[in-house]
């Protein structure tokens, strides 16, 4: 270890920020986690240029829950937001958001003299004390709900459901994953006299499945036609890191600037196109493909290029990571989960940053403590060894019952903690079988 600090240079001040997340993407669907169909050269050249983790989770695998945690760095249910704002009725559906009395962590670097910037998909609440401008964004240009096409709209939309340049609706006449990258590239370049910290938070490549023609022509041997518009989706979201990334050097701002790229939740399956491999399942699960998911941290100077993390983080680790970058002393009033990274990726504490890890969507609930993880769902329960079977194909709660018990009964000591959900969840809540048991998708 301290051979590797001795590689590493000093930390000189504050960086600049940009965090990069993407929306359903699929975890194995960009070259550096493994696919071979997709080329994605400016992510992967990220990776090469910073760390790449293996074992990285968000809080949920619905995007609602998992930005609250985000943006909070504590687990979501401490304050209720354990599902999708998404309800029956949009009287109710407004009424839900993040807790205004939160404090985000764009809300402290904004404090502490950052330039704030937030250019995509919030889905953290619709009405004016949730608006990104309210919770720590001088800038904001997106839409407030959980979805958006990706061309000109035909019709109206409600507000929260179109474009808006902070509390402006506005049309948009180019293709919205281009559209987020101008809007950044236009942010940097503004900012490049000061300290800035860039949110881009895309929809790319959350449904509906749409692409432009200078993106699908790129697949032209692409058979089906879902999967061909698909892979344009995720060429577009790697042209747009590009474009970022080109920004930081036409600025000269990229020596000095962390970048994070992340996705929210694991890929669906319901759309029959994303890649998961080699976890089992996806989006809206407990199981692996709905909670980890590709992340990528690069400061040039600071982490090592071309590293690869292996233990487990969380997203509620940004928060810390990015507040301790920037030289911010945290009031004690503010309770976080995360834990900074940084000492951790370079090799000045050797232990891993979590001893467990938690989740909880209704009736499905999970652990992982070390190797092991626990899924409990209604009356079934699964046990795996993740070090050995990373595809949860064997079930060994019948084998291991003191490991079994170990896991339950810390999973029940950190439900302890947690609040009731603030909202139901979804109505047209679907079940699935799984192992001849019905898994609930609460959403």
């Amino acid at each position: 270890m301290a051979a590797k600090r001795a590689l590493l240079g000093t930390i000189k001040g504050p960086p600049n920020i940009v965090l990069i997340l993407a929306d359903d993407l699929g975890y194995a669907d960009t070259g550096v986690y493994g696919s071979k169909t997709i080329g994605t050269p400016h992510i992967d050249a990220l990776a090469k240029r910073g760390v790449r983790f293996t074992d990285a989770y968000v809080t949920a695998g619905t995007c609602s829950p998992s930005r609250a945690g985000l943006m909070s760095g504590q687990y979501q249910q401490r304050f209720g937001f354990e599902f999708n704002t998404a309800g029956a009725a949009i009287t109710h559906r407004e009424r839900r958001g993040l807790d205004p009395s939160l404090i985000t962590f764009p809300k402290v670097l904004q404090h502490a003299g950052y330039a704030t910037g937030m250019f995509g998909k919030w889905h953290l609440g619709t009405r004016d004390h949730f608006h990104p401008n309210a919770r720590g964004f001088d800038e904001f240009y997106g839409f407030l709900a959980g979805a958006h096409g990706y061309f000109p709209l035909t019709k109206e939309e409600r507000v929260y459901s179109t474009l808006m340049r902070n509390n402006t609706p506005l049309k948009e006449p180019d293709y919205l994953t281009d559209a987020f990258a101008r809007e950044t590239v236009r942010f940097i370049h503004k900012n490049k006299d000061k300290r800035f910290f860039a949110y881009v938070p895309f929809n790319a490549v959350h449904t509906p499945i749409q692409a432009s023609k200078k993106y699908l022509d790129r697949f032209p041997d692409a058979k089906n036609r879902q999967q061909k518009t698909y892979n344009a989706m995720v060429s577009a979201l790697d042209d747009a890191v590009g474009a970022i990334i080109a920004a930081l050097r036409e600025t000269q701002t990229e020596k000095n600037t962390l970048i994070i790229f992340m996705n929210d939740n694991g890929g669906p399956i319901y759309t029959r196109v994303q890649s998961n491999a080699p976890l089992r399942m996806g989006k809206l699960f407990l199981f692996e493909g709905g909670i980890r998911v590709p992340m990528i941290m690069s400061w040039p100077g600071v982490l090592e290029t071309g590293s690869v993390y292996r233990r487990p983080v969380s997203s509620l680790d940004i928060y810390p990571t990015l507040c301790t970058a920037a030289g911010v002393i945290l009031p004690t009033e503010v309770k976080l989960d995360g834990v900074n990274l940084i000492p951790h990726l370079r090799g000045e504490i050797d232990t891993a940053p979590h001893e467990a890890l938690f989740w909880r969507n209704g009736p499905n609930k999970a652990i992982r403590l070390g190797k092991w993880k626990l899924i409990q769902a209604h009356d079934h329960v699964w046990l795996f060894d993740l070090e050995s079977d990373i595809g949860e194909t064997k079930n060994l709660a019948p084998t291991k019952p003191k490991i079994l018990k170990t896991l339950q009964a810390k999973l029940k000591q950190w439900q302890g903690e947690m609040k009731p959900p603030a909202w139901p969840s979804k109505p047209n809540r679907r079940r699935v079988k799984i192992d001849d048991t019905l898994y609930e998708l609460n959403i």
